[in-house]
């Protein structure tokens, strides 16, 4: 009996489909600095679908006096609630139009919060153009940055009437500048503060709207003294111009005149000066802390030492050498002597 024909052997199954990959989750303007993921559009707050509008307007209309002329939408919206700003009438409007509102207290909050973070966008934002321009001048970024600070304490004084034991997650800027500017904005404003008297609470509170971590913050600090220092050193002092009106510049320029008097170091007790070198040694003591952190390039200690030559017409070396002979003696305190190892060190001439 004949054999049957063998079945054809199956066709080898097919690879198993590889998954398309997931495309790439793009960056850029989807993912912007808003990590706290507060509404960023006043308007939203205010419309007929919000949660509170008539709240939210009225806060908003309070917060303007925080920083007056820089919200001129606020300000058209009709009738401000107040002929002038009185914190306990404003208080007490707030904390009428929140119970009318029925909100409790984490809700309030919130809202006022939200309501802050649109606001801080607009004066930042507006703090920023000072960065733009050729001739850009510190001291406008320093009193554009003090508007936004007038008005974080404005609303600060506020936030009891709204819900004063609720812990919140504090405002961070949420708008579209880069974190350079931003930084930016932050160096001048910390770097200057020795000149400007700008406290220390006021510098920790824009580091922290500006979210920028420690380290980052005490380097960029660091780099910008580094940068006064140069523009101290330049043409003799004409690097500050811009910086002129600035309160405690004006002994900041007396210290570089007598560093730059009768062709040698100038120290007091060298030329007859008696300026006292404290501000200055306490700007070279940054200085050198920067430069052994890192942070400070070869190019940036070539520049130094350019403007060094070119303001007094020799190298470092030498004005060092003639600072230390002419200091060998007694007419070198031991605060000049310090403040004469502490440029040797930083330059390298030890």
């Amino acid at each position: 009996m004949p054999k049957s024909p063998s079945k054809p052997a199956a066709p080898p199954s097919p690879p198993p489909a590889v998954p398309a990959p997931k495309p790439k989750r793009k960056l850029g303007i989807f993912a912007k600095r808003n990590a706290n993921m507060r509404e960023t559009d006043l308007n939203a707050l205010v419309g007929a679908k919000a949660q509170a509008p008539e709240f939210a307007r009225l806060l908003s209309q309070i917060l303007t006096f925080g920083a007056p002329g820089r919200f001129p939408a606020v300000s058209s919206w009709g009738d401000m609630p107040l002929g002038e700003f009185d914190l306990d009438a404003a208080k007490s409007l707030l904390t009428n139009c929140r119970e009318e509102a029925d909100l409790a207290d984490e809700q309030s909050a919130e809202i006022f919060a939200s309501v802050v973070n649109c606001m801080i966008i607009d004066i930042v934002d507006l703090a920023s153009s000072t960065l733009k321009g050729k001739n850009k001048e510190e001291k406008v970024t320093v009193d554009a940055i003090n508007v936004v600070m007038d008005f974080m304490d404005h609303a600060a004084s506020l936030f009891d009437a709204v819900a004063k034991d609720v812990t919140i997650k504090p405002v961070t800027y949420g708008g579209k500048l880069r974190k350079k500017d931003l930084e930016e904005m932050f160096s001048i404003y910390a770097g200057s503060s020795m000149m400007t008297g700008t406290t220390q609470d006021r510098v920790d509170t824009l580091q922290l709207v500006f979210a920028i971590a420690d380290k980052k913050a005490e380097g960029l600090m660091q780099k910008h003294m580094m940068k006064m220092m140069m523009n101290l050193m330049k043409d003799g002092g004409k690097g500050l111009e811009g910086m002129e009106g600035m309160p405690g510049m004006e002994g900041m320029e007396d210290m570089m005149n007598m560093m730059g008097g009768a062709g040698g170091m100038g120290m007091p007790g060298m030329d007859g000066g008696e300026i006292s070198p404290e501000d200055l040694k306490q700007t070279l003591g940054m200085m050198k802390e920067l430069m052994d952190s890192g942070q400070v390039s070869d190019e940036e200690l070539v520049e130094v030492r350019k403007q060094f030559k070119e303001m007094y017409g020799s190298d470092i070396s030498d004005l060092i050498k003639k600072a230390d002979e002419e200091g060998a003696g007694e007419g070198m305190t031991g605060d000049e002597r310090e403040l004469l190892d502490m440029f040797k060190r930083i330059l390298g001439e030890e």
